[in-house]
């Protein structure tokens, strides 16, 4: 759009001083240019805004199913929360606090196949979908559980487990052993139920519970002022 104005400004320059007569062929290049430019730009950009879009509503579909399922069980929750690590910033889908602990939910809204089921599996050590591994998912998610901890340890100063969740939407999830894993993958209508059998961790109390809770909403209301 800069360049387009800078050159429509020079040719009105030159118009007016007698230098170059006006001409629809000059217009009709420089429009052509400006709209190429911007065209090559949207379409560079509309796969990442269509992956924006999915997270955001993937991101509303899961906090539906949080305040339905947790919430009502004594859970504070707290969405999207911004942080940064290294210079580089990220989010937390969701953190809930609760009386099994506390757990750093990372949403997958990702588009399923045309034809055949839509699965998603995790062994421990790998999820794949459909048989096929997009990224590090679980990785990613134990990452976010990391910066939680961190992130209400520089709160709080008392160091309290996070324990990561990765919620596959509209896919359904296949853990064996799914308690023992590190990850813990949910669908999103199976959330609440998983989290809820979730043994709390040692020492975790209500105490605890409201004292962290209470320090993060503090936090966070004082971040959106």
């Amino acid at each position: 759009m800069a360049f387009v104005a800078v050159v429509i400004f020079i040719f009105e320059c030159l118009h007016v001083t007698g230098l170059v007569k006006p001409s629809i062929w000059l217009g009709t290049s420089v429009m052509l240019v400006g709209v190429a430019i911007a065209a090559r730009k949207i379409v560079k950009a509309l796969p990442k805004y269509r992956m924006m879009k999915r997270g955001e509503e993937g991101e509303r579909i899961v906090a539906q199913y949080i305040e339905r399922d947790l919430i009502p069980q004594g859970y504070s929750v707290f969405h999207d929360i911004q942080l940064e690590k290294d210079g580089k910033p990220f989010n937390i889908d969701h953190l809930l606090v609760g009386p099994n602990g506390v757990f750093a939910v990372e949403t997958k809204n990702y588009s399923k196949p045309s034809r055949g089921e839509a699965r998603v599996t995790y062994d421990g050590r790998r999820l794949l979908w459909n048989g096929h591994q997009r990224r590090d998912e679980d990785k990613q998610a134990r990452a976010i559980a990391a910066a939680a901890h961190e992130y209400i340890a520089d709160l709080t100063g008392t160091s309290v487990m996070v324990r990561p969740v990765l919620c596959a939407i509209g896919w359904f999830a296949a853990s064996t052993a799914l308690y023992q894993h590190p990850v813990l993958l949910v669908m999103e209508k199976t959330l609440g139920s998983v989290i809820l059998k979730v043994p709390p961790p040692s020492g975790w109390n209500e105490s605890n519970q409201h004292m962290v809770a209470r320090i993060i909403s503090r936090a966070q209301t004082s971040q959106g002022n």
